[in-house]
Order: C-alpha cells, then sequence, then structure tokens
C-alpha cells in the first residue's frame, strides 16, 4: 500500500513492536502514526518550533515515540490512546539526525550535527551521557542487541563503537575500513550515514549517502565481511529480524539483499516506485514486510516475501525494446535493445532461459532467429552483425562488419543466407555457414535503408528506406525485379512480404500500413487508423491477419484483404518498435520504447469489439485513460492507482515481460455488479 498525507519528505519510518502501527517523521514538521492493515492514520503528533522531524524510532514497549528535530529538540512522545504526551529533552545546539531507543525502552541516544552522540533517561529525562569524539555531524546510531555496544557514524564515515555500561569509548574500526569509502560532503538535514547491528548482534551494517556500497563486518574482530555493491548514495540499512536479509534506501529504490547463504556474492532485488529520493527503509518485527520513506511525501509498504522470491530477477531490459523474434516452433523469443544486449525468453513463461548475450558495444537494433532456431543475428550501432547460439548464448564465428551502423537483419526462410542494411545505404547478403559477404549486388538505396526481408521462397529481396521507398532485388544476382515503390515523402519503417510472395507489405512515417502488388507496382489498400509513425509490419503467415505496431503506443490487427480494422491493443506506455506473429497464429509479440515485452492473444483482441452485456467482458475490453479503466461507453469502471498503472496488463495482453504486472482478474465467485455488488462481501 501506499501511505499519503505528509506535506513534505517522509525522512523516517519505525514500526511499533506488534507491527500494528507505523509511525513516520516529515520534513512537513509532523509525525504520523498509522494502522498497518488498512493504512489509515490513526494519530497525528506535531509541535510548532521545532522544525522538520528527520528521524522517529517507535520504543520497543509501544508506548513511546522518540524524535529528533531539526532544532536540535530530542522529543519523547506518549502514544497511549486517551494519554497523549511530550516531553522535551534539551541539549543539543545543532540536528538531531538519528534517534534510537535501547532494547529495554529505558534509555533513547540521539545523533547530532553538533558532533555528539548523548544518552537520556527515558523516564524522568536526565541526560546520562554525553559522547565526543566524532570530527564531523553525526548522522546515524544503533543499539547492540544486549545494549551494552552504541554505534555510531559521522558524515566523514567514521564509525565509532561506544561501551555505554561505562561510557568508555571502544577503538574505533581500522583505518583502511574507514577510508575504503568516500567521505560525503556535509547537508545537515539529510541522513547520509546509517549503521546497524544484526539482530544475533555478529554483524554491523554501514552506509552512507554518496558511497556506492554497503560494508557489513564482524564488529567484535573488526573483520570487513563484504562490501555489497549498491551504484547510488544509500540513506539507511536494516537488517531483516532472522538477519538473512538486508534492506537499504538507494536513490529511488529500496534493495534488498539476500545474505544467506554468501554474504560477499549476496543476490539483490530493487523495487521501484517512489517517484522522489527514498529517505529510509526498515522491516517489520516478522520479517513480512518492509516500509520505506521518500522525498515524494509518501511511505510505501512493500511484501519482503515478494522481494525474496524475486531475488532471482527477471532480467528485464534496461532500455527501449528494438526489435523482437519468435521461433518458428514458437518456444523462444529473443529481443534486441538500446541497452546493448540480446536477450532469449521463454515464450510460455516470459522467464529468461539463458543470461543476457553481451558483446555489442552500441544499441542492437535488429534481431532475427534461423528457421531451425538454433542461430539469433543481431544487427547493432557498433557496425556488426553477431551470430548467437539460441540455447547457449554463446557467441558464433567473429563479427560481421557492415561498413556503418548497422540498423537491421533478417535470415533467409531456409537459413542459409543472412541479408542486412546499414546506414552506408547498402543491403549487404551473408553467407551464414562462413560469415562471409557474398558478392552479389550492390543493392544501393538512395537514403539509409531501415528494414529488410526475404520473400517466402528466397527469390526476392526488399528494404525500405529514409526516401519512403521500397526495394525489390533478385536474391541470387542483386538485380532489381521492379522499379522502387514509392510509399510517401519520408521514411519507410519496416517491410514484410505476404506469404505467398506476391505482395509486400510497408510501414511508415506517415501514420499508415501499405499493401503492394509486386508485379505491377500498384499500391492495393492502405491501412489507416495510427496517430503516430507505424514502426513495424507483421503478416501472418497462414490467416488473413495482419499487425501493425506504432509511436502511438498501439498495436492493430487488420484482415489482410479487406484493410478492416479488427482491434486495437493498448497497454504499451511508449512506442512499440517490433511485432512478431507466432506461428500457430494465436499470439502477436510486440516490444517497446517502455523497455516491456508483451504477449497478446489474438482470439481474444479480436472479440474485444464483440457487443456484450456481461459486465466481465467490460472489465476485459477496458482501455487505460488518465488512471481509470474506462469501458466502450466512456464509463468509468476502476481507478488504478499511479505505480501500478505502468505494469499494468490489460486483457487481451497474456504475459508481459517485466519486472512485474498487474493483472485484472476475477476471483472464483465471480463479478459482483449492478445490484449484486454487495454480495462480494457474504459468507
Amino acid at each position: 500500500m501506499t501511505l499519503t498525507g505528509h506535506d513534505g519528505a517522509v525522512t523516517s519510518v519505525s514500526y511499533s513492536h506488534d507491527g500494528l502501527l507505523l509511525a513516520s517523521g516529515s520534513e512537513d514538521g509532523s509525525i504520523r502514526i498509522w494502522d498497518t492493515r488498512t493504512g489509515e492514520e490513526e494519530m497525528l503528533l506535531m509541535w510548532s518550533g521545532d522544525g522538520k522531524v528527520l528521524s522517529v524510532e517507535f520504543a520497543r514497549n509501544g508506548k513511546w515515540i522518540g524524535s529528533g528535530t531539526e532544532s536540535g529538540a530530542v522529543c519523547v512522545w506518549n502514544v497511549t490512546p486517551g494519554h497523549v504526551s511530550r516531553r522535551k529533552l534539551s541539549g543539543h545546539t545543532a540536528e538531531v539526525n538519528s534517534v534510537a531507543f535501547s532494547s529495554e525502552s529505558s534509555r533513547l541516544a540521539s545523533a547530532s550535527s553538533d558532533k555528539t552522540v548523548r544518552l537520556w533517561n527515558i523516564h524522568t529525562g536526565e541526560q546520562l551521557a554525553v559522547l565526543t569524539g566524532h570530527a564531523d555531524l553525526v548522522m546515524g546510531i544503533a543499539f547492540s542487541p544486549d545494549d551494552e555496544i552504541l554505534a555510531s557514524i559521522a558524515d566523514d564515515r567514521e564509525l565509532r563503537l561506544w561501551d555505554i555500561t561505562g561510557q568508555v569509548a571502544k577503538e574505533q574500526l581500522p583505518t583502511e575500513i574507514q577510508l575504503s569509502l568516500s567521505s560525503p560532503a556535509p547537508k545537515p538535514w539529510d541522513p547520509a550515514g546509517s549503521v546497524h547491528f544484526s539482530s544475533g548482534g555478529e554483524m554491523l551494517a554501514r552506509t552512507g549517502r554518496t558511497g556506492k556500497t554497503v560494508a557489513l563486518y564482524h564488529w567484535k574482530t573488526k573483520e570487513l565481511i563484504a562490501s555489497l555493491e549498491s551504484g547510488t548514495g544509500n540513506c539507511s540499512v536494516r537488517f531483516s529480524p532472522n538477519g538473512q536479509l538486508l534492506v537499504a534506501a538507494r536513490g529511488h529504490t529500496v534493495r534488498i539483499w539476500t545474505l544467506k547463504p554468501d554474504a560477499p556474492h549476496a543476490s539483490w532485488v530493487d523495487l521501484g516506485g517512489h517517484r522522489g529520493e527514498v529517505k529510509w527503509a526498515t522491516f517489520s518485527p516478522d520479517g513480512q514486510y518492509i516500509a520505506s520513506a521518500s522525498a515524494d511525501a509518501t511511505i510505501r509498504i512493500w511484501s519482503a516475501r515478494s522481494g525474496q522470491l524475486a531475488v532471482q530477477t527477471l532480467p528485464v531490459h534496461k532500455g527501449a525494446v528494438q526489435s523482437v523474434a519468435i521461433s518458428n516452433d514458437g518456444a523462444a523469443i529473443a529481443s534486441g535493445s538500446s541497452d546493448n544486449s540480446v536477450r532469449v525468453w521463454n515464450a510460455r513463461t516470459g522467464a529468461a532461459t539463458i543470461p543476457p548475450l553481451r558483446g555489442h558495444t552500441s544499441e542492437v537494433n535488429s534481431v532475427s532467429i534461423s528457421p531451425d532456431g538454433c542461430l539469433i543475428a543481431s544487427a547493432s550501432g557498433d557496425q556488426t552483425i553477431r551470430l548467437w547460439d539460441t540455447q547457449t548464448g554463446a557467441a558464433v564465428g567473429e563479427p560481421m562488419h557492415g561498413r556503418d551502423r548497422v540498423r537491421a537483419a533478417s535470415f533467409s526462410k531456409k537459413g542459409c543466407l543472412l541479408v542486412s542494411a546499414s546506414d552506408d545505404r547498402i543491403v549487404r547478403m551473408w553467407d551464414v555457414a562462413t560469415q562471409q559477404e557474398l558478392a552479389i549486388g550492390p543493392l544501393s538505396c538512395q537514403m539509409g535503408p531501415n528494414a529488410v526481408a526475404f520473400s517466402p521462397d528466397d527469390v526476392l529481396v526488399s528494404a525500405g528506406d529514409d526516401s519512403g521507398r521500397i526495394y525489390l532485388w533478385r536474391a541470387d544476382t542483386g538485380e532489381q525485379a521492379q522499379e522502387p515503390l514509392h510509399a510517401n515523402d519520408n521514411v519507410v519503417w519496416s517491410v514484410e512480404f505476404s506469404p505467398d510472395g506476391t505482395r509486400v507489405l510497408s510501414g511508415g512515417v506517415d501514420n499508415s500500413a501499405r499493401i503492394w502488388e509486386i508485379t505491377t507496382g500498384q499500391c492495393i489498400l492502405i491501412l489507416q487508423g495510427h496517430t503516430a509513425s507505424i514502426r513495424s509490419v507483421a503478416w501472418y503467415l497462414h490467416a488473413g491477419f495482419i499487425g501493425t505496431g506504432s509511436s502511438d503506443g498501439t498495436l492493430r490487427l487488420w484482415d489482410a484483404m479487406t484493410g478492416a480494422p479488427l482491434a486495437t491493443l493498448r497497454g504499451h506506455t511508449k512506442a512499440v518498435r517490433s511485432v512478431a506473429f507466432t506461428r500457430d497464429g494465436q499470439f502477436i509479440v510486440s516490444g517497446s520504447e517502455d523497455s516491456t515485452i508483451r504477449k497478446w492473444g489474438i482470439r481474444a483482441a479480436c472479440r474485444l469489439s464483440e457487443s456484450n452485456a456481461n459486465p466481465v467482458a467490460a472489465l476485459a475490453s477496458a482501455t487505460v485513460k488518465d488512471g481509470w479503466l474506462v469501458g466502450s461507453s466512456g464509463e468509468l469502471i476502476l481507478w488504478v492507482p499511479a505505480e501500478y498503472r505502468v505494469y499494468l496488463a490489460v486483457h487481451p495482453c497474456a504475459l508481459q515481460f517485466d519486472n512485474g504486472s498487474v493483472v485484472i482478474g476475477v476471483g472464483d465467485d465471480g463479478l459482483h455488479a449492478g445490484c449484486d455488488w454487495t454480495s462480494c462481501w457474504r459468507g
């Protein structure tokens, strides 16, 4: 759930010991207490004059909340219903960046920008000790589980351990470890450093705002166990109650590491969704949930269990999906991306079958799978075409050099040849077995070609270029089979032959797809309906279906004989760069600039236009508009929270290849609508 109500950045969150309440502190000067089961705000604590709340902590007894403020005051709140009160503890002369209760709830420690750590008696408000020695702002503190040691970390990354049984400073951690992380610039009210003990007390974790690692120690021996890469600065770090997980707030995300069985090589998963920097993240007492606080003024509660299951992360592209291809048996999908990688997926489950294929040093513009399913060809902006083993991901042979940025590559239907298109305006033919360029042509275009294709009998090769022309050559001689077809005055993005090889299909920047008769060179059909460029076209092998993907973010299905629109598929949030039919004609797969791949059911898609009063059908045929699932008549059916819209897999999307997805479905007892809607509470 997402908790909203604060008017400023949320700096800190803390669970009550029973996990039923969550306290949050904010730069708006308030502390809010939330019911973790319902997300409702239970209590608002605010005191004018102390400024921003920089840290909050629930005492183990559930009775008190401690807070550190911008004014330097430490506040202890009694949050017993009907007896709410506040005690102000004075002594610090600068911001209080962190507070922590001892496990028996009798003492409170506070860390301040005045470079001191102070200990307080909760019952009397007495200051028990002032711990000095840090040379910089003290940002984070933590009690050991036995309450005998207090750890403090300063903005210069110095970590100190204090024996608070007698308030005598213990030795610091070794200098070489202290200096292994760079020092951040001071920023008093931003929690820059954090430190935490594991529940068993053996390990200590520390982090800082600008460092790119989280350090783990055996604190008694001062041994460094691991430096966990986080890639960006970290505001907080916390162990799970069982010590097997570690969570850190990093940038706009929350990262969870699985420490067992091998902490130095811990696997991790990121939880994304916050629109501002994540200031704090912590586990619930039972370890089932994670709460995160963000500069976007929200608190989010995540399932830690889902995070653990997702540690084996689905390897999603980190850039636009430029091209997708499907094997003839329908079992594998290959994708090429602007993140320079090629990936292979199980077409049924969406799981990656092998690790990412890396070797290109620039974007992958096109991928093609050989007819026997053994090879993948990838064309890249690094001027090469590479072949890969589909099963192992191993590179096959040496890269083939296209002499300029390679925009497209495609196997012949027999798999013996490969055709490629480059920015130097040349279409090249390659022998797959020898990976040598054939002495055919030259096949020259007026401007840079964007797409290439073989005819079903491998007799012809077609290309579409930036001048709006479509070219047809004989594959064996390179001679022109037809004068160039002039589709428009701009760009042809995609070309495809009809199943019988008598026609060619093109899509371009004029928002239209065109079907051409090859023998006459005449355009016999224009498919119109998209509101932006058509980036990809596909022709289903046996039935009369045509698929188009557009920069307007939609796919469309058309009747190939009449040009009539059959369905519009919505769900992608950016341009659809590539579409391909499965050989059995049951699905169409799309790759998009939104970094996702989707698999759509064709029959289900075509049924969306059918009139049906069933509310389940209305939900299935809904589209997304301004956060609402909208019915065919414009009626508002279901509100979708903003953080879930990017993951929404709207029917008929059968499978979404992504970090996650939200699927709209109906429970086992059916959908309760109309006069029957209240029956969802029965039984």
